[in-house]
């Protein structure tokens, strides 16, 4: 008799230990199930707006595309390649300056066919040379025309040096000057400090009247 009471108060207690749990109402769990997920997505979107951060201030340019020289006696120059590097610095988002180096190469359009001779007390013979390198040494400035998060199109103007070897025209000096002017296409990639840019420049060599124009691409790295 003493067993089974103690049987009954020991299967009471079980009871009342289980019917809370048992109970409990679905719906009553439904406001923190929504809670939970609602907090887990506002994460999720926090993630992705930050997945993407620009870098701007210092940066390294490496550059190569093609290059050629317009007018001349033929009109235009066989493309050569081209290539160059810059240092620059992020002033705003939008608007940067640089120091820049480009190496390309004039090939078949010299700026006459025929031998000149020009008399100085004595007279000198020379003729214009067919091919001859020409080096940019420039400082300019770009500035965003148009931009996304991710991208942008610039416009840039800037002059400086240029070094022709051998010279363009007989008697010319080895220094010339330049002024140009640039179209660039920028996609921020999401490995973070590198850039993508596709360019168009066309210059125009002074005094010796030379237009040229260069078509590159270019990887970017900011510090």
């Amino acid at each position: 008799m003493r067993n089974r009471f103690y049987s009954l108060i020991l299967a009471g207690l079980v009871v009342l230990w289980a019917f809370p749990t048992l109970a409990q109402d679905p719906k009553a769990a439904e406001p923190e199930k929504k809670e939970a997920e609602k907090t887990e997505s506002t994460e999720i979107d926090e993630v992705e707006e930050i997945a993407f951060e620009r870098v701007t201030g210092w940066y390294f340019e490496g550059r190569g595309g093609i290059f050629f020289t317009l007018a001349g006696a033929r009109g235009y120059s066989n493309g050569q390649p081209y290539f160059g590097f810059e240092f620059g610095y992020d002033i705003t988002e939008q608007f940067s300056i640089q120091f820049s180096y480009g190496s390309g190469y004039q090939a078949a359009n010299p700026l006459e066919y025929q031998d000149v001779c020009v008399a100085g007390g004595g007279a000198e013979c020379g003729s214009y040379h067919l091919d001859f390198s020409v080096t940019f040494l420039n400082i300019s400035a770009d500035y965003d025309i148009w931009y996304g998060e991710r991208w942008a199109l610039e416009a840039r103007l800037g002059g400086g040096a240029v070094i022709l070897h051998p010279s363009a025209k007989p008697g010319q000096g080895p220094v010339d000057g330049d002024i140009f002017a640039g179209l660039r296409f920028e996609y921020y990639t999401l490995l973070k400090h590198f850039t993508l840019g596709l360019e168009t420049d066309f210059f125009y060599i002074l005094p010796t009247n030379i237009p040229s124009l260069a078509i590159t691409f270019s990887i970017l790295y900011n510090f």
